[in-house]
């Protein structure tokens, strides 16, 4: 967790230096920009759902095609101490409407599934690998300030996850034999360290 605000704070603190003192129609060309929301969503663990909160950094190095890096953290409601967190990187697309500005994405990443131990047997690997797509959009209310409403679809590479013998359903000792596959809807705001100029 330290690790992964550290890097989004070195992406901001980066960005004010190295672009505060650029050409203006250079600054333009990229758009840099962090925020936080506030997540909701399936766990796809159990019937309850998820909250929690998430953090993300965004490079928009064309007029069309950015970077972003994602960190995801949901404790699953009624369900304590079980919780996801997931840390993702990747590319995303997205085009300007006025104030709005849609977007798909697609990235990669890192999750981890802190269990309740009596739900797994002795020795799983908390840690799994993923793939996730999503959109959204951004909407400019200054210069500077944009608010985000998004949601992603994740599929975690776990090969099934197995529980104690015979307790899973129906003689099944296989609680996910799909693997996992949480669906996040976010909702929050962003700060533009660049300043997007969708505001006139």
């Amino acid at each position: 967790m330290k690790r992964i605000v550290l890097i989004l704070a070195l992406l901001a603190a980066g960005s004010s230096f190295s672009f505060g003192q650029a050409i203006p129609g250079a600054i333009r060309q990229i758009d840099i920009f962090a925020g936080a929301t506030f997540v909701y969503g399936s766990p796809d663990y159990t019937p309850q759902h998820a909250a929690g909160f998430g953090l993300f950094g965004t490079a928009d190095v064309t007029p069309h095609w950015g970077i972003e890096l994602d960190y995801n953290s949901v404790d699953i409601l009624q369900h304590s101490p079980a919780k996801e967190w997931t840390f993702e990187y990747g590319v995303r697309y997205h085009r300007d409407y006025g104030r709005y500005s849609p977007f798909l994405r697609a990235s990669a990443g890192h999750g981890v599934f802190e269990f309740a131990p009596n739900f797994f047997q002795a020795g799983a690997k908390p840690g799994y690998n993923l793939i996730a797509i999503g959109g959204g959009t951004d909407i400019a209310i200054t210069n500077r300030i944009s608010a985000r409403a998004s949601a992603e679809y994740q599929s975690w590479f776990t090969g099934g996850v197995t529980g104690p013998p015979n307790v899973g359903g129906n003689g099944s000792d296989k609680y996910l034999p799909h693997g996992l596959t949480p669906i996040l809807f976010q909702i929050g705001a962003s700060y533009h360290f660049t300043g997007s100029e969708k505001i006139r």
